[in-house]
C-alpha cells in the first residue's frame, strides 16, 4: 500500500534531482530513503527510477506516478490550507435570509459586504418568512435571519436580539385626492379604505402587524380586489387599487407614483430582529455581534 510518506520521499527525490540532496531535505539517512523506494517499487510491481546512469531519470511509469502523485499531493496541501481557514472561520459562505418586508438598503448591503471583508467569508442571500427562517436556523439550512414580529412560533430555540425599530408610514397613490397636501393621518382615518395587503392565515410578519394595529383602533381592513402581501403591494397602489401600511424602509423601494405619509399614532412603529442558532459558531456568533454594533452605533448616531 502506498504510503504519504513515501509520495512525499518520491516527489522530493525528482524535484532534488538525486537520492543525497533529497534525505539531506527529508533529514533521513541516503540508505534508508533508497530502502524506502526499493520496498515501493517491489511492492507496485515496476521501476520507478532508471538506475543505469548516475544522475537519476524516471521511468515511463515512474514519470506517470510522479505527476499524479505531485498533482494530489498539491490538491492535498490545498486542502489542508483551506480547512485550516475554515476553522478559523475563513472561506466560508454564510446563508443569511430575510422576510419580504426587510429591505436590503443600501445600508445593509454596505454592513454585509462588511463582514465579508473582516471575515474573510462570502454571504448567500435568500428571502423567507420570518416562522420559515426560525426552522432554517433549526435545521442548518441558513446561519443568520433578519425577521419581523409578531410571528406564529416562539424564539426560545435561537439567538434573538432587536436591530432595530422604525415608524410605519402609509404608502398612497401620489394621485389619490384624499391625500393631497397631508403630511401625516391617523391610523383610525384609513378604514374607508382598500387595503392592498392583508394578514396570511398562518403567518405573523407585518401584514399581521399591520391588521393588529387596525383592530386597535376599533376597524377591520377592507380588502382590495387584488392584494399582496409582498413588494407588489406598492404596485397595487400606485394603480390606485387602495392603501398599505409599510416600515419607513421602504422609502428606498417606492414607485414612481407612489408616496409615503406618517401615521401620527404613538404605537405606529415596526421591529426588526436578528436570530441565529444557538451552537457557539465562532464566526457566526461574531458576525451576529457585529450586526447588533453596527445598528447599535447607527441608533446611537441618528444615522437614517
Amino acid at each position: 500500500m502506498l504510503t504519504f510518506k513515501q509520495c512525499t520521499y518520491l516527489v522530493k527525490i525528482v524535484e532534488e534531482g538525486s537520492f543525497i540532496s533529497a534525505s539531506e531535505k527529508l533529514f533521513i539517512a541516503q540508505s534508508a530513503l533508497s530502502r524506502q523506494i526499493k520496498n515501493l517499487e517491489d511492492e507496485l510491481g515496476f521501476i520507478i527510477f532508471d538506475r543505469s546512469e548516475k544522475r537519476i531519470k524516471l521511468t515511463a511509469a515512474g514519470s506517470f506516478l510522479y505527476k499524479n502523485i505531485k498533482k494530489n499531493l498539491d490538491y492535498f496541501n490545498h486542502s489542508i490550507e483551506l480547512a485550516k481557514g475554515i476553522s478559523r472561520g475563513e472561506n466560508r459562505t454564510l446563508k443569511l435570509s430575510h422576510s419580504s418586508s426587510i429591505i436590503l438598503d443600501q445600508k445593509k448591503l454596505q454592513l454585509l459586504d462588511q463582514l465579508c471583508e473582516e471575515y474573510d467569508i462570502s454571504i448567500e442571500l435568500n428571502t423567507l418568512s420570518s416562522e420559515a427562517q426560525i426552522e432554517a436556523i433549526q435545521s442548518g439550512e441558513i446561519d443568520i435571519g433578519f425577521i419581523r414580529p409578531p410571528i406564529y412560533h416562539t424564539l426560545n430555540e435561537v439567538n434573538a436580539v432587536c436591530l432595530y425599530v422604525a415608524p410605519l408610514y402609509v404608502a398612497v397613490s401620489s394621485s389619490d385626492p384624499n391625500f393631497d397636501d397631508k403630511s401625516s393621518v391617523y391610523v383610525g382615518d384609513l378604514k374607508d379604505f382598500n387595503f392592498v395587503s392583508t394578514p396570511h392565515a398562518e403567518r405573523g410578519g407585518l401584514s399581521y402587524l399591520v391588521s393588529s394595529l387596525c383592530l386597535s383602533h376599533g376597524f377591520s381592513q377592507k380588502k382590495s380586489r387584488i392584494s399582496s402581501r409582498k413588494l407588489s403591494q406598492l404596485d397595487l397602489v400606485a394603480q390606485g387599487l387602495g392603501i398599505c401600511i409599510v416600515p419607513e424602509e421602504f422609502s428606498t423601494v417606492l414607485p414612481q407614483n407612489v408616496k409615503l405619509i406618517a401615521l401620527g399614532d404613538n404605537n405606529s412603529q415596526a421591529e426588526v430582529q436578528l436570530i441565529w442558532k444557538k451552537d457557539n459558531d465562532v464566526i457566526i456568533e461574531r458576525c451576529a455581534k457585529s450586526i447588533q454594533d453596527f445598528y447599535q452605533c447607527v441608533d446611537l448616531l441618528g444615522i437614517t
